[in-house]
Order: structure tokens, then sequence, then C-alpha cells
């Protein structure tokens, strides 16, 4: 019996007013429970902050780098970033809602334990990112490297991988039933028999799952 695809797996898109006041952080501390509305952060660094709990609704960074970054459960609503360095930032235990990833480096971007709704990451590079228990629903990944990104014991639901590099990505107690990873690229992914019941793959990528079966392809 065919696996049945889910039938809309589009993320929403953020809703951006057309004004937004310009921002900035500078050297100024964000504090706990801080709100951040309707503005632009452009062309700076954002560096040594932690806060629990910060707001951003209706946000648009361009071009920022976050330089040790501690931003536990903070919200995120209508938010873009576009060409941004993330690398090692922390968002655990974030809400984020209606945000796009645009252009983005983000290695070992941590948003373990995080729930995100109609979130998209477009040609970004998350190598090593950690999705770990996060809940995620209507989030898409597309044109982008998440080699060895972690999503252990995630809740995936309307999940899109589009022509997504995942090698050596680890799914262990998450499951990717209605997932369709046939445009992407992997030699070997983490995974449990159980929770791959349902995923949909390319022949040629049976080779990389050949393990879970406890086979050898022999070459011709």
């Amino acid at each position: 019996m065919a696996t049945k695809k889910n039938k809309d797996i589009t993320a929403e898109a953020p809703r951006i007013p057309d004004r937004l006041e310009s921002l900035t952080i500078g050297d100024y501390e964000i504090q706990d429970k801080q709100a951040f509305e309707n503005g632009r952060f452009t062309q700076e660094t954002i560096a040594n902050q932690s806060a629990d709990k910060a707001i951003f609704d209706c946000v648009v960074f361009e071009g920022i780098l976050f330089d040790r970054i501690d931003l536990e459960r903070a919200e995120f609503t209508d938010v873009v970033f576009n060409r941004c360095d993330l690398s090692n930032v922390n968002f655990r235990d974030s809400i984020l809602h209606r945000v796009q990833f645009n252009h983005c480096k983000m290695l070992g971007f941590d948003l373990s334990t995080s729930t995100m709704r109609n979130v998209k990451f477009q040609e970004c590079n998350g190598q090593y990112s950690v999705f770990r228990f996060a809940d995620m629903k209507y989030v898409g990944f597309a044109e982008s490297n998440f080699d060895k990104a972690d999503y252990y014991q995630a809740t995936l639901s309307n999940i899109e991988f589009a022509k997504t590099d995942l090698d050596q990505a680890q799914f262990s107690g998450a499951k990717l039933a209605g997932i369709d990873l046939s445009t992407c690229e992997f030699q070997s992914i983490g995974a449990t028999l159980e929770g791959l019941q349902g995923c949909i793959v390319r022949p040629d990528q049976i080779r990389g799952l050949a393990y879970l079966l406890g086979v050898t392809i022999k070459e011709d």
C-alpha cells in the first residue's frame, strides 16, 4: 500500500508590517522579558547577551552577527533572519511562530526543546544544529545543509525537507512517517526502524539505511 503524504506542509510566512523602526542593541544589555516590536536590526554585531523570556514581535534581522548569545525561553513571532550568523547561538526552550531563516549560517545553533510552528529554513548552513526534543509543526528545510544535525526525539509533524543535505543527521526517537526525504542527500542517518516507518526515500537511499536491517549490500 502506498504511503500517504501530508496534504499541505507549507509554512505560513511571517506577517511583517510595511514600515519598521530602525532598532539597535549595540552595547546595551537585553533584559529578561524585554520586548522588541515592529523593528529592523541591520548590519551590527549583537554580542555577549544573555536573557530569559525576551520577546521579538514583527522584527527583521538583516546581516547580523550573533556572538555568544543565550536567549532561552524567548518568543519569536513574525520574525525574519536574513543573511545572519547564528552559529552556536542558544535559543533553547523558545517559541517560534511564523519565522524565516534565509541564507543564514547557523553551525551548532541550539533550538532544543523549542516549540516551532510555521518556520522555514531557506538556503542555510545548519551543520551540527540541535533540535533535540523540539516540537515542530509546519517546518520546512529547503536547499540547505543540515549535516550532523540532531533531531533526537523531536516531534515532527508536517515537516518538509527539500534538497537538503542530511548526512549523519540524528533522528533516533523521532517518527518520520509521511516525511519525504527523496530530494535530500545522505550517506547515512541515525534512526530506528520504527521511526522510519512511512518515510519516503529514493531507491538509491536505501543503501544508507541498510545497517538498520543488519544487512550488507554487495556491489556488482
